[in-house]
Parts: C-alpha cells; structure tokens; sequence
C-alpha cells in the first residue's frame, strides 16, 4: 500500500510540475485539438449533423460527359442520376467538364467512352474516366466509391445478358427469328432473371442488420465521420508526442539529482518509475477525453456502445506511449536529446503507421486496408490504436473486437518499459 500512495504522490507531483508550463500545455492539449476542430469543422460545413436513414447527408456536384450511344451509357447515366447525393451536371465535351472541375466547381467529372457498350456487349473490359480536383479529395473519393457501386451493378447486369445471348447464339434456338423477336426474348427471359436476384436481394438467405441500443437506424454526417476520424487520429499522434516530455522529464530530474536523493528516502526503485508513468497515463486519458468529448459535443461524433472498451483501449494506448518515454529516457543522455528523440520517434510512427490516408473511411467506412503497406504500418503502435478506435466508434465493436488491438499495444509497452528498466541510471 505504501508504494502505491508513494507512487500516486509523485504522479501528482508530476502534473502539478506539468500543468504549470503553458507552453507544453498548448502542446499536449492545444494543438491536437485545434487541429482536430480544424479538419472535422470543414467537413462538418460540407455534410451538415446526422440525418435519419434515407435523406441524403451531403450533395457533391460532378460533371458527366456521355460519349457512348448505346443502351449502358445511358443506364449509368440514370442511376447517378437517382443519387440524392450527387447532383449531375452534363456536357458534351470532355474540355468543358475538365474546366470544371479544374475551376474548382465540381469534385469530379465522370467520362463515358464512345465503346462504352459495344465493348460490354463483347463482353471486353472498358473503362471509365473519372477526373478529380485534388482540393475536394474527399468528396472525389466518395463520388468514386458510388461511380464502383453503380458499375458493379451494371457489370452483373451485363454479365447475364452476355450469357442469355451466347446461350442462345450456341442452341440456335432464334436462328433466323426477326431482329425485334430476338431482342424481345432476350428482354423477357433478362426480366425474369434479374427480378430473382432482386428478391434474393430483398429476401436473403441470411440478413444482417445494424441497430442501435434503441433499436435505430441513423445515417452519419460526413462531419461526425470526419470528427470519429480526425479526434482519434490525432489524439493516437500526440500521445506519442508525450514520448518527448516524460524524457525530458525524466532527464530533468537525474540531471538535478532528485533520483539520487529519493533513493536515499525509504522508496523502492520501482515507485519512482511507476510513479512517472502514471502521471503520463493520466495526461494521455485527459487528451482523448478531451478530444472526444468536444468531438461529440460539437459534430455529434459517435464514440460507439462500448465505453469500457474505449477505456480500456486508452488505457493500453497510454502504456505504451509511456513505456516509449521511459526507453527515450533511459538511453538519452541530455534533456534536449531525449526531447529531439521522442519528437523524430512522433512524426516517424506516425508517417509509418498510414494515419495520413485515413479519409479513406469517409468514403467507406468499412475500408480495410491490404497488402504489404497495411501490414507494414502495423509495425507501430500508432495503426493498432486508431484500428481499435475505429472499431468502436464506426463499426460498432465491442471489447472482444479490440483485443488484438489492445495485446499489440500491450506488448508495445512491456517491451518499451524492459528496455527502459535495463538500461535505466538513476545516478
């Protein structure tokens, strides 16, 4: 009991120290999340608040060039047409929709090919062209994600149709039948089909369905996706920016003798230690809930059904930051060494762990990254922490979703903290 209160007092120690520098406070608290507001406020000026299930969340403008005559341009032209979230514009020209969306007036222009349906009705590979404004990455991505969705459709669509003429073209069976007569048969027989798989669609073998608590189906603004994007992102980044000051502050104290004279003090060695880390857990849990405390309050973020799981997510999140720190501090011979590593030691994890293209999500919000990149990036405990966040205030997890995540962290910090521990002077 007594090297628990020994601890508890020096951590208190610790933050009394801390929260009298208002340079490092503007660091640790400020800057995050002003950064935070910054990113989540101009999507949140695009999207609007949440909206129930079935109004559209945002409209992007985007300009379609319809070069194709036959009947698949046309088709894709009326299904962008029906999304409330995009509001088409047309030209003739390529020129023109280029201009477009260069003068910065669209997000994206989508370009249909002449072959367009000629090369599907060859059942050959064709390709749209989408053009983006590198200003509006966001929107242009999502406009993408619905350009894929409608394809594939279209590409099922397709498919069956190639199919019911090649059967026919292989039996004979409407050989020399009137060319109206065939395109009426292969009309009939492609309704059938494809009122069966909108039933099975309708009807499936197994349906999933998301609800909330209450039993309610909401749709996210693009501003509460932001903000469930951004406030962790950057709560995960400066959380290992502490790296830096916990040195610095362990550095301090062995430069000005105050180990020395603590191990004087009927105190374990370990208390010391402990003590340090939970002052910097406790400035870690401060940073997250101040993050998403104003997150939600100001963007109707969602922080997801499991508030033990983000507990204990932050938790894991803030000893292995803090282990990270007591590694710097243990090897660092100076103060302003030990400050300049955890620095590079925060941008570089961060870079590496692909937190810069997580706007991703805001397209879809199921995207999962893959390959060697993906795998890469989970080399650091940056990518596990903003997984496991994500996991809970988008996808709905629970506690037994992030314990992959929550072990990795773990592991992140013992590993930290032994090194630290071995190689620790306090003289």
């Amino acid at each position: 009991m007594n090297s628990i209160r020994n601890s508890l007092r020096m951590a208190k120690k610790d933050l009394k120290i801390l929260f009298k520098d208002r340079g490092q406070l503007a660091v640790i608290f400020g800057l995050p999340l002003l950064l935070g507001l910054i990113f989540s406020g101009q999507y949140a000026l695009i999207g609007g608040s949440a909206r129930p299930s079935g109004e559209p969340r945002l409209v992007i403008k985007a300009w379609i060039v319809n070069e194709d005559e036959g009947p698949y341009g046309a088709q894709v032209v009326e299904v962008l047409d029906s999304i409330q979230t995009l509001r088409l514009a047309r030209s003739r020209t390529v020129d023109v929709a280029d201009e477009k969306v260069a003068e910065g007036e669209a997000a994206a222009a989508i370009i249909i090919p002449a072959d367009f349906s000629a090369q599907i009705d060859a059942n050959q590979p064709v390709k749209l062209q989408l053009i983006k404004d590198p200003t509006q990455q966001v929107e242009s991505q999502i406009v993408a994600q619905i350009l894929n969705d409608a394809l594939a459709e279209l590409s099922v669509r397709a498919e069956i149709e190639y199919g019911i003429r090649a059967v026919y073209a292989k039996t004979g069976a409407l050989e020399g039948a009137d060319a109206e007569v065939i395109r009426a048969t292969q009309a009939q027989i492609m309704g059938v089909i494809w009122t069966g798989v909108q039933e099975t669609r309708q009807n499936p073998a197994i349906a999933v369905e998301r609800e909330d608590l209450a039993g309610e189906t909401t749709v996210l603004s693009i501003g509460s996706l932001a903000s469930a994007l951004f406030m962790p992102m950057f709560a995960t980044m400066f959380a290992f920016f502490l790296v830096g000051f916990m040195a610095e502050s362990i550095l301090g104290e062995k430069e000005a003798g105050s180990f020395r004279r603590l191990l004087a003090a009927p105190i374990q060695r370990g208390t010391v230690i402990a003590g340090k880390m939970v002052a910097f857990v406790g400035v870690v849990f401060l940073q997250m809930l101040l993050l998403l405390g104003l997150g939600s309050a100001l963007f109707d973020m969602p922080l997801g059904d499991s508030p033990l799981g983000l507990v204990a997510l932050t938790l894991t999140l803030a000893l292995a930051s803090t282990g990270m720190g007591m590694a710097v501090g243990s090897l660092a011979r100076t103060k302003k060494q030990a400050g300049n590593i955890g620095m590079v030691l925060g941008f570089v994890f961060y870079l590496a762990s692909g937190l810069t293209n997580s706007s991703h999500y805001l397209s879809n919000p199921a995207f999962q990254s893959e390959g060697l990149t993906y795998y890469l990036a989970h080399l650091t405990p940056n990518a596990h922490a903003f997984d496991g966040y994500i996991k809970l205030m988008l996808n709905g997890g629970g506690l037994e979703d992030i314990l992959p995540n929550m072990l990795a962290l773990l592991g992140f910090g013992v590993v930290f903290f032994l090194i630290g521990v071995w190689r620790f002077k306090y003289e």
